[in-house]
């Protein structure tokens, strides 16, 4: 087998010497879960098209030479079922497909490896999110345009047009992170229900192939060859590039109604008291699973209304009812002939619930239809053995592809994570843990509060400066705990982590919040030792705008924090880097040993490496990045080696510290100061009059902040 870029072995990445690896990158990007040419969500399918996403292949060397410079060299590159086959079930976008290829050669020219993430957020842009095409919610016959007064689904398309107080207020704006509940309600939860368990839970929904070969098969079995189907083709095109190094299997995947204890309750999974899976996000109108299908029949239901305050966290309670009446439209397609006698909702098609003929009302038949199923082990990973050996078989087999495993967001799934072998008949082989972590407070409050926290396992609030970061450490240390036990000591890769930049107050030229937050998350990955990559590189991000979705705005690079920087600007090609000061820091990327320490202290200046000899001979030595933008020149670096020596490597807009071990003892450490740091800090000040001087600036206060929080 040729030496491979990236492989996996005994819990770490490894590269072709067999130094461990410690990788770290960017989501690239959040703009690519709409077209290009997005007008509407009536635009038609055919006319849709996501070439150009994440950018024009025009713009592809500024982008990767500043994502090369920063030491953010491992991608997800994200990409949707929709960018692949929008136009109908079979029809891929060779122009697209084309075009995906382009850019991940020009990534290759800036030594950056790349994995392919199939990205979806609630099923769909029809449903509130991102991913999968128009046709598949048509196939199952949904009526789309109906979803809305259904309360079927909430877009930022369709939000002004509901019952919810705000709405019959006059507010047509979304609210910030509103977006997941859609996956509470009947339009994705249905869909996905039907994605990983329809001949289960839809026996009788039995489609025909699209192929005119006049077989049928369950719903279940279509949705997923087609999705399957697609990835495989996209892998076609990129066949032969060697920074390719994987594929994810599915972004933050849901169960629907899987495991849900009692359809008149709420989403609250079997088996769930307490914490994660005991209850599911509710903002602003929430129905129950069963009132949701009756509203999708257009029968009228009082729902629960909720805010994000006392009575729902503390109590427990709606803040008020709210009659919800789709005035007898459906969310159902009722006439076409393409769905084969069905008509109205499915599951009242099952027999989970009717009309009572006698009282006219709704009744429930089968309140535990769907509970007591083992998601992870049942319905997931049979889905995930098929991907990963489909996928491997286009690499071909003297090349080993990583697969990126991701299930239900922790903090939402009660079921376990299953247990993951490398068989390719049970289980999934070259598997990497790409589980998420954001920290929920930050990010659904948008403020950084140094001093309080939640624990997402028990869902009890954290206080204190050390409390915050030793659970979000610890909770950290969890996730990487189920690839060593759950995977077969598989090593992991946080897939998705950040913060959200248009925190409470912030007026665009200081970051002060968002810099205390963004260090805090990297520091605490760096505790971990954890191979990350940050959500998002947005190239298109504004900050009115953000990332052009749902109203998010979570990207370490916007248009407009950049400053114009001439190229003869040693700084020109961090321009429109936020909070560069956090994201931009030195670490030893490739480790002729076992890492112990691998952490930049941005306050002190300091970056430490420790780590101790292993049985393997290396004829290569540690390398340390070391960013132009810590140091102009080798003599700002004071460097402390034990047990060996180094040598520094200057490149463009890097330096590389190599350090060789001699063996005299097992310990291994490096220290790098970086002594003008604080004189430098003040030329950056003076140059920069936004984004990057801000950054400088608000230093002071964030150090000032750190040791008054560090005192609780």
């Amino acid at each position: 087998m040729a030496p491979l870029p990236i492989s996996i072995q005994n819990g770490h990445f490894r590269d072709h010497h067999n130094r461990i690896l410690n990788l770290r990158g960017v989501n690239l990007s959040g703009s690519s879960k709409r077209p290009s040419n997005y007008t509407d969500l009536h635009q038609h399918p055919e006319s849709t098209t996501f070439v150009n996403r994440p950018f024009p292949l025009i713009e592809a060397d500024a982008h990767f030479a500043r994502l090369e410079a920063c030491g953010l060299s491992f991608i997800r590159f994200i990409v949707t079922w929709e960018a692949i086959e929008h136009a109908a079930p079979g029809r891929y976008d060779v122009e697209y497909l084309t075009y995906v290829r382009s850019i991940i050669e020009k990534a290759n020219q800036y030594n950056i490896y790349v994995y392919i993430d199939p990205h979806q957020d609630v099923w769909s842009r029809w449903t509130g999110g991102d991913g999968a095409p128009l046709w598949t919610l048509e196939m199952v016959g949904f009526d789309v345009e109906n979803l809305r007064c259904c309360e079927a689904a909430v877009c930022q398309e369709t939000y002004g047009t509901g019952c919810s107080s705000k709405e019959v207020g006059g507010q047509n704006t979304l609210p910030k992170m509103m977006w997941p509940t859609n996956y509470f309600k009947l339009a994705t939860a249905t869909m996905f229900t039907l994605f990983w368990a329809g001949e289960r839970y839809a026996p009788s929904f039995v489609v025909e192939d699209t192929k005119n070969t006049g077989s049928k098969m369950n719903i279940q079995t279509f949705l997923q060859s087609h999705y399957i189907n697609a990835m495989a083709e996209l892998m076609k095109y990129l066949k032969g590039l060697e920074n390719v190094v994987g594929i994810g299997t599915m972004n933050e995947p849901s169960a629907g109604y899987i495991n849900v204890a009692d359809l008149s309750l709420g989403f609250g999974q079997y088996g769930a008291t307490s914490g994660a899976g005991a209850t599911e996000l509710r903002y602003e109108l929430a129905p129950t699973p069963y009132q949701g299908m009756i509203l999708g029949e257009g029968i009228a239901q009082t729902i629960g209304e909720y805010s994000n305050g006392f009575m729902q966290h503390v109590l427990g309670r709606p803040d008020r009812q709210v009659l919800v009446d789709p005035k007898g439209r459906t969310a159902w397609k009722c006439d076409d002939d393409t769905l084969n006698n069905r008509k109205g909702c499915l599951w009242k098609q099952e027999g989970i619930w009717r009309v009572n003929p006698e009282t006219d009302l709704p009744e429930l038949l089968k309140p535990n239809y769907f509970a007591n199923v083992d998601f992870g082990k049942e319905c997931y990973l049979p889905f995930a053995t098929k991907y990963a050996n489909t996928m491997q078989q286009l690499r071909g087999p003297d090349r080993q592809l990583l697969i990126f495993v991701e299930l239900p967001p922790l903090e939402f799934s009660s079921t376990p994570f299953p247990n993951i072998s490398s068989s390719p008949t049970t289980g999934v082989p070259n598997a990497v843990n790409a589980t998420h972590w954001y920290d929920g407070v930050t990010l659904f409050t948008r403020s950084w509060r140094p001093y309080f926290g939640l624990d997402t396992r028990t869902h009890r609030p954290v206080f204190g400066y050390s409390n915050v970061f030793n659970t979000h450490c610890s909770q950290l240390d969890d996730i990487k705990q189920l690839g060593v036990s759950k995977m077969e000591n598989a090593p992991t890769l946080i897939g998705e982590v950040g913060i959200p930049f248009d925190m409470q107050g912030t007026n665009w030229t200081s970051f002060t919040q968002q810099l205390a937050a963004m260090d805090h998350t990297i520091s605490c990955l760096e505790k971990n030792l954890l191979s990350y990559t940050l959500w998002c590189y947005t190239p298109d991000n504004s900050n009115k705008l953000g990332d052009l979705w749902n109203g998010e705005d979570l990207s370490v690079f916007s248009n407009d924090q950049m400053q114009g920087l001439d190229r003869s600007d040693p700084l020109y090609i961090y321009d429109g880097m936020r909070t560069a000061q956090a994201v931009i820091r030195p670490y030893a990327k490739c480790i002729a040993g076992t890492p112990l320490q691998n952490s930049f202290d941005s306050k002190k200046g300091l970056y430490v490496y420790c780590g101790i000899e292993n049985d393997i001979k290396y004829d290569v030595p540690t390398e340390i990045f070391v960013p132009k933008y810590c140091c102009y020149n080798e003599s700002d670096m004071q460097i402390i080696v034990s047990a060996g020596k180094f040598e520094v490597e200057e490149q463009t807009h890097h330096f590389i510290v190599k350090y060789w071990h001699d063996g005299s003892t097992r310990e291994q450490r490096v220290e790098i100061q970086f002594v003008q740091q604080t004189k430098r800090r003040r030329t950056l000040s003076r140059r920069f009059t936004s984004n990057m001087s801000s950054s400088f600036r608000s230093m002071k206060s964030f150090a000032k902040s750190s040791r008054l929080s560090s005192s609780d």
